[in-house]
């Protein structure tokens, strides 16, 4: 068949297969509406074309013009234009199916609903903000006039204002320093490294400034969750329901909610109150570009509500939006402080709140249970580094970590059997673990959180709040920091002491076991395909076994090749198994 693609002009003929590849990479020819050169002529395309099988004949030669300009099969092409309906067809549905055309749009429609919308599948649908303007002007010419409906993303952006969903503009040092917000929201100048707040102004215009953050609110979302009779009475549901005796279906059937409930009572003897959870992560905007851009999204959710609601992406608020394009390290402290002091006020004086599903009014406080990162987001948002020997936040400065002499790194080889009760067998096993040590310790204590911050963090000379000495998230620790790195591994002195529950809870940071799965899925799946550059039996691993294991089949031998393991598969058993 003859192409019909903007390259081909219905010039050459291809394979169907061609021509379906060639449409798809560079479309149609302009103004090809009708496939005349495959034979296809105007009645063919009945009511799916845009004007209609009855479309007048100057509008048709608009359109068309090569075909209504004459030429053998062009009076052929007329007269399907001007045929008659079908005498089968019945009149009266042409009547009925015009009658329903001319019914009103709509009852009712108030403006913030139709914005709410429109912002909606904006933001669904990630619109440019040229394609919601023609959208809101058609919704403004299609309803009838007059109409108070947006014209354009700009109006429709300031009505979704009145929701009461403000989002929060805050100037921000550009070496992430400091906020220029509340007492500080006048200068101009970093009052840590000196450096301009705006870009140099060269002509007229507003300020630009050289970073910003943006923070929303939760507190008026929170309310939201009651003020909706699909969620006001769930609200509720991790207070009223019950769970079997030993079976966890939710957090509140935990140790740590229910050792917070403990501690204060009075904040778990009202069921409206809510509990949050705040999750952080960093990605890439830009994809697989190759360009270096790190975003940390910081998301809170309530816990209130039962599982099968708890997770659903609805309930993930996000809460501050820390832009990049550096890696905030440890100074994520300076751009939490907006939401910290929510959470204060939350936690002191609450918020006024109405609860739908029981008519009646009250005082909505909050609590923020525990934050759950990865591994090296853990380090920022809790204050110990989660590098080097002391890396374990567990075992702090009583690890039993070693450094490996040829892998060139620290190893947790054998840390494990302390953990296991007194009499264990595993415990005495002197060839299964590291060569000829048996394990008599007991694991280190857990320390609750006044025994951290007052007995550990406050004792330790140099160690401030990030808030007050400067972000500097992207230089080394402070070398005044007294024995970092050989007593213990503090870089600073976590936002989150500040909230007053904070050393209190039995449960304060969570690592993701998303990322710990698939940590060690890599290794043990690389480790056992052999992957070059990534398994971790390689030639150091087996320098430094001797000196570790009895593995003497492992050994390299001494003509310096590597005897093969049982855990490595061969070539006919990858193909197996993949």
């Amino acid at each position: 068949m003859l192409c019909p693609c903007l390259k081909c002009q219905n010039r050459k003929q291809r394979d169907a297969r061609t021509v379906s590849r060639h449409l798809y990479r560079v479309g149609f020819k302009s103004n090809y509406y009708l496939w005349s050169s495959q034979g296809e002529n105007y009645y063919d395309v009945g009511g799916s074309s845009a004007g209609g099988p009855f479309m007048g004949e100057e509008t048709y030669q608009e359109n068309f013009p090569d075909i209504m300009g004459g030429g053998t099969g062009s009076t052929h092409v007329l007269e399907n234009v001007m045929e008659a309906p079908d005498e089968e067809q019945n009149e009266d549905s042409v009547f009925q199916a015009f009658e329903a055309t001319n019914q009103p749009l709509y009852e009712g429609i108030s403006q913030s609903y139709l914005a709410s919308q429109l912002m909606k599948v904006k933001t669904d649908h990630n619109l440019l903000e040229s394609c919601l303007d023609e959208i809101s002007q058609t919704f403004r010419d299609v309803l009838p006039q007059p109409n108070q409906a947006p014209a354009s993303y700009y109006e429709t952006k300031n009505l979704t204002k009145a929701l009461g969903l403000p989002v929060v503009k805050i100037d921000i040092c550009e070496d992430n320093c400091m906020l220029f917000w509340k007492e500080d929201q006048d200068l101009l100048v970093c009052q840590f490294c000196g450096k301009d707040r705006y870009h140099q102004n060269r002509g007229k215009g507003k300020n630009r400034p050289k970073k910003r953050m943006f923070y929303m609110p939760i507190t008026e979302r929170l309310k939201r969750l009651y003020q909706v009779e699909a969620t006001a009475s769930q609200m509720r549901w991790h207070a009223e329901h019950e769970s079997p005796e030993g079976e966890m279906h939710h957090p509140s059937d935990g140790g740590a909610w229910k050792h917070f409930n403990k501690v204060y009572p009075n904040f778990a003897a009202e069921s409206w109150n809510i509990y949050l959870g705040l999750a952080t992560d960093g990605f890439n905007p830009v994809g697989m570009s190759g360009e270096a851009h790190s975003v940390w999204p910081v998301i809170v959710t309530p816990y209130n509500l039962p599982p099968g609601m708890c997770m659903k992406r609805k309930y993930f608020f996000l809460s501050v939006l820390v832009p990049g394009p550096r890696h905030p390290k440890k100074s994520i402290d300076i751009y939490l402080q907006p939401l910290i002091e929510e959470l204060q006020s939350l936690w002191s004086h609450g918020a006024k709140a109405y609860d739908i599903s029981r008519k009646e009014n009250f005082t909505m406080r909050a609590a923020l249970m525990w934050t759950i990162n990865d591994f090296p987001a853990y380090g920022m948002m809790s204050g110990w580094m989660t590098h080097g020997r002391l890396a374990c936040p567990y075992c702090l400065d009583d690890t039993k970590s070693f450094w490996l002499q040829h892998g060139r790194n620290h190893s947790w080889l054998d840390c494990h059997r302390m953990f296991l009760p007194k009499e264990h067998p595993y415990r005495r096993n002197v060839q299964a673990f590291r060569k000829g040590k048996t394990i008599t310790d007991d694991p280190p204590p857990w320390l609750n959180g006044e025994e951290i911050l007052r007995e550990r963090i406050n004792n330790i000379e140099g160690l401030k709040k990030t808030v007050e000495c400067g972000g500097n998230g992207h230089e080394k620790p402070a070398s005044n920091i007294d024995g970092y790195g050989k007593y213990h591994n503090w870089v600073k002195k976590s936002i989150f002491w500040d909230l007053p529950y904070w050393e209190n809870l039995l449960l304060r940071h969570n690592v993701d076991f998303m990322h710990v799965e698939k940590n060690f899925f890599d290794n043990i799946i690389n480790t056992v395909l052999n992957v070059p550059g990534k398994t971790k039996d390689n030639a150091k691993s087996r320098m430094d076994l001797p000196d570790l294991c009895r593995r003497q089949e492992l050994h390299i031998k001494d003509d310096g090749t590597m005897p093969v393991p049982i855990f490595r598969l061969s070539k006919e058993e990858k193909k197996e198994f993949l």
